[in-house]
């Protein structure tokens, strides 16, 4: 096969879950169900991808949805590490003679996933020590280190942690249906946006700022190119059914 015939990198991804507390983050609450909706991980990670597609159509506002993701992506990691160390801090308290193993459920959730980027990769790493930390927890009130009010608190406070994270993609409205030379030439689609979001900071809306996993910007006659010349590493679209 010729080098320049070579197809894009796929890699398949499954994540693990050992607890009821985690594969509810994991699914969220739909409408059908007749009460509020609640986003899961799993929607998360779809609007992330949405958002990085359209950050690499040169959309400002998805680029600065990025940061926004980067800075509660950064609160929610610091929040979570606090809370393990307090659960560190706890079982230290147990004498050596004491080997206590790792708590694992025997018949764990496997879930094939697509994450969207590095911001869901960020996530899925979340959800994951939040599974850690909800396993800990339980662990922590079986051997009488904490008591029963304690250990709802820690999982409640630290399932508001991922929820609040899931949440914060809500009202991602799309594309805008502007670019950064809609803006430079200030036409109807520029001002239809800002009209609509709002005026953006002078450094994200000139591309100076944006998150470090940010995708490169491919222009409408760059990505015509592209497709003429043959297959591009891309992530592959997302699925609503993963």
């Amino acid at each position: 096969m010729a080098v320049d015939r070579l197809g894009a990198l796929r890699s398949k991804i499954e994540l693990t879950l050992h607890t009821h507390h985690a594969a509810r983050i994991w699914k969220g609450r739909g409408v059908e169900t007749g009460r509020p909706q609640i986003i899961g991980m799993r929607q998360f990670l779809l609007i992330c991808g949405a958002i990085k597609q359209n950050a690499a159509k040169d959309d400002p506002y998805a680029d600065y949805w990025l940061l926004q993701l980067d800075a509660k992506l950064a609160e929610t990691r610091a929040q979570l590490d606090q809370r393990l160390q307090e659960l560190d801090s706890l079982m230290a308290q147990l004498p050596p003679e004491l080997d206590v193993e790792e708590n694992l459920n025997q018949q764990p959730l496997k879930i094939p996933v697509y994450t969207g980027g590095q911001h869901g990769w960020l996530a899925l790493r979340l959800l994951i020590d939040f599974d850690r930390f909800v396993r800990r927890v339980m662990l922590a009130h079986h051997i009488a280190l904490i008591g029963r009010r304690q250990m709802e608190e820690y999982v409640r406070v630290g399932g508001h942690l991922l929820r609040s994270l899931c949440a914060s993609t809500q009202k991602y409205p799309g594309f805008s249906g502007a670019t950064r030379d809609d803006f430079a030439a200030n036409n109807a689609k520029a001002r239809n946006a800002i009209e609509k979001f709002g005026e953006l900071p002078d450094d994200v809306l000139s591309g100076k700022h944006r998150s470090e996993f940010a995708p490169p910007i491919t222009r409408p006659a760059e990505a015509k190119a592209a497709s003429g010349a043959g297959a591009v590493e891309s992530d592959p679209p997302p699925s609503a059914e993963e």
